[in-house]
């Protein structure tokens, strides 16, 4: 064998190997900064007390009227009241919680679709039906993101991003969102 023959099997494996190492610590990399990136949603989330209620939201029932175990708010309970602390408090979530992340400010689409001018227009969804974008239909939108899913958007993506907030369990937060949501003509 002849010098150029015995270096030429040597330099093909260390290439590779070099190759496979520079992926691993890459993907090493990738994985450990979405694993913060969870980490920090989660935490997050968890500041955002379960009781929160604006400074204008109306008094709780009399001790006469039986609690109700719904977790998500009721479409029926009538327009949100968009007052200029709900919209605030909305548009901190938005910034917190990583809505921003798929929903821009403005009508374009993202992961999620844009905000600017959806409260009050006309949504066709996968189905091919047409709904109207009302706060019923955005509170069931935040509550359980894939019961209609927009067309041109794929479901289970908005319910994995947004679980470890526990909106479910929050309903003023949601409203709080629906109002920023309305704001956004």
């Amino acid at each position: 064998m002849t010098e150029h023959q015995e270096s030429t099997p040597h330099t093909a494996p260390d290439g590779l190997w070099r190759w496979l190492l520079g992926g691993l610590a890459g993907g090493g990399i990738v994985l450990g900064l979405l694993i913060a990136a969870y980490a920090i949603g989660y935490h997050r989330g968890q500041h955002h007390s379960r009781t929160a209620v604006p400074a204008t939201a109306a008094p709780a029932p009399a001790a006469t009227t039986p609690a109700t175990t719904a977790t998500t708010p009721s479409p029926a309970a009538g327009p949100i009241q968009a007052t200029p602390a709900l919209v605030s408090r909305g548009k901190t979530l938005y910034s917190t919680d990583g809505c921003a992340g798929c929903h821009a400010l403005s009508d374009a689409a993202g992961a999620g679709p844009g905000f600017k001018g959806l409260a009050g227009s006309t949504v066709e969804l996968a189905t091919g039906e047409t709904v109207t974008a009302d706060a019923a239909y955005l509170e069931q939108s935040i509550s359980d993101p894939d019961a209609q899913i927009v067309k041109g958007y794929r479901a289970g993506i908005m319910p994995a991003a947004i679980a470890s907030f526990g909106l479910n369990g929050k309903p003023d937060d949601i409203r709080a969102l629906v109002a920023f949501i309305e704001s956004q003509k």
